[in-house]
């Protein structure tokens, strides 16, 4: 028995209308001038924090709304552009709010090794624009952003399998970012520091692996589960603080954070449906544990 099924087979599975879960990223666009957008919004709630060791500890942090929508641009057959713009606001814990922010702004070109969806292998290459505040800020919830240009890159995989009646999709993934200056601080900033202050930020690298399952229930109810890891090498500030004199140097430790992200696909069409869900971290160290409600609308010209 093959471990893919070949096109026969694929064409032999019941039609099946999808939206993609709520984390896992997709493959590189089949038609070239095809065009999809997928508008998210997701609340975020804290519920403690994680340290070094792993324990659940009670923190204190915003609620936070942000909107995002993935937008993806089919230049050829296999290769797609896609960006993310994102707005992002914060409000609570007895603390001034964010007000309305626009975050930094990722874009890819997106290849797909296949000439076909399934099985498919996609190759992603691009950056991270910063444009997110982060440095001189009102307050430190102001602070969205990194304030240096990040490379992005990663890899994805696609199959489709029988489901009983149905039909199973299955998507695999492993993406980085990778800094490539540091930036200079001043004042309050997204990196930790306060009023008075004047040196410089090194961000850290990023990642995220893991792999989603979507269950067909009928044609048009799909079951969508995320299953990841997230996690972040140290980031670090040097500088000193002007009134004082004193020398200041900062460094965080790699954190990482488990999630399951369950979710209900609905189609009215195969170009239009919509998803949501729950994102839940369970595990991790040295991260916030915020729980995000998430909801999109997906559509496809």
């Amino acid at each position: 028995m093959s471990l893919f099924p070949n096109a026969e087979q694929v064409e032999a599975l019941p039609e099946q209308w999808y939206t993609g879960t709520l984390f896992a990223p997709s493959p590189a666009l089949t038609d070239a001038d095809s065009y999809t957008i997928e508008p998210y919004v997701s609340v975020n709630v804290p519920k403690g924090a994680y340290n070094s060791s792993g324990t659940l500890k009670k923190n204190h942090a915003q609620t936070s709304v942000s909107q995002f929508t993935a937008s993806y641009y089919g230049i050829t057959d296999q290769l797609t552009l896609y960006a993310s713009p994102a707005y992002s606001y914060s409000w609570g814990d007895h603390s001034p709010h964010s007000g309305v922010k626009f975050n930094d702004l990722p874009v890819e070109l997106q290849y797909r090794l296949t000439s076909h969806e399934t099985p498919s292998v996609t190759v992603y290459l691009g950056f991270d624009a910063p444009l997110g505040s982060y440095s001189n800020l009102g307050n430190a919830n102001e602070g969205v952003g990194t304030g240096v240009w990040d490379l992005r890159y990663g890899v994805q995989a696609q199959v489709v399998y029988p489901f009983f009646q149905r039909v199973m999709r299955i998507r695999m993934w492993a993406a980085a970012t990778q800094p490539l200056s540091s930036v200079r601080l001043r004042n309050i900033s997204s990196y930790g520091t306060e009023t008075g202050f004047k040196g410089r930020g090194y961000s850290a690298q990023t990642g995220n692996e893991g792999f989603s399952l979507e269950f067909g229930l009928t044609k048009r109810w799909v079951f969508a589960l995320d299953l990841y890891h997230e996690w972040s090498a140290s980031s670090e500030v040097k500088g000193i603080y002007r009134q004082t004199k004193e020398r200041y140097y900062s460094r965080t430790g790699w954190s990482g954070l488990f999630n399951v992200g369950p979710a209900l696909e609905y189609g009215w069409s195969p170009d239009i449906g919509a998803i949501a869900g729950v994102i839940l971290p369970v595990a991790g160290h040295n991260a916030s544990r915020d729980v995000q409600a998430q909801c999109a609308v997906f559509v496809s010209f």
